[in-house]
Formats: C-alpha cells, structure tokens, sequence
C-alpha cells in the first residue's frame, strides 16, 4: 500500500492597501506589509528592499501628507506588483550613478528599483503619481 501525498493547500492572491503618514516610519511600516504579503523571505527578497526605497523617496523627495500604498501577491502566477502613490507630479527618473557620488547615503532608490524589478513604471493621476514595479521570485540567481 502506498501513501499518497497530502493535496498542498493553495494560497490565492493577496492584497494589502495601506495609507501611512508620510514620515521615515512608513518605509518600515510598508516593509512589514509585504513581508506579511508574501511570507517566503527568498522569494521576493528584493521587495523588501525596493518597497523601502519607493516609500522612502515619497517622503523625502515631495511633500505628500500620507502614502498611499498598494501590495498585490499573486503566488499561482508568482508575481508581486507594488505601487506608491504621492502629491508630487514630477517624473521619476533615475539618477545617474556613474556621475553620483560613491560616498553619497542617498540618491540610488530609483536605479536599484529600474536594475532589480522586472518591470516598473509610473502614472499620474489627478492627485500626484503612482510609482510601481513588479516582482518575480528570485530563484534565477540574479539575488
């Protein structure tokens, strides 16, 4: 008699839809939700780092009273989509790094989010901008 394994459970898609204050605070309280989001800390562990960027240029870069962010998990087709939308409706552009300082403690969040996502872009709206990227996991090697 052989056993057969336990049918797996299947995770559906998962949505977290956050406003924060737009202060230091929101970059960790946005780190948080996706780790809830997405619990395999290997599988989008550059989310973690680009949602922190994402929110922290919203606070820092314009003058947004509160961060509206969005976090979508769609595990079956695994991919995680991020957004963050702002007052402000200047284009995001990355700055260029080989002109950057190397000493400099900022200045790299849009370049880490255009070389790490697979994709990202932004929109504006009546309000400001949403700035999103999108995740696959990273089990190709490129962490």
């Amino acid at each position: 008699m052989s056993q057969q394994p336990a049918p797996s459970a299947s995770i559906g898609p998962s949505t977290a839809d956050l406003h924060l204050p737009s202060c230091p605070k929101a970059a960790s309280q946005a780190r948080k939700a996706l780790a809830a989001l997405a619990p395999d800390p290997g599988s989008y562990e550059h989310g973690q780092l680009l949602i922190t960027e994402a929110v922290a240029n919203a606070v820092e870069h314009t003058d947004t009273d509160s961060i509206h962010v969005l976090l979508h998990h769609e595990p079956d087709q695994a991919q995680l989509l991020c957004a963050v939308h702002d007052t402000s409706t200047d284009i995001p552009q990355p700055d260029d790094v080989r002109i950057s300082d190397p000493d400099a403690t900022s200045g790299r969040g849009l370049h880490l989010i255009d070389t790490l996502a697979d994709t990202w872009g932004y929109f504006p709206d009546t309000h400001g901008k949403w700035l999103w990227f999108s995740l696959t996991p990273e089990t190709d090697g490129r962490a």
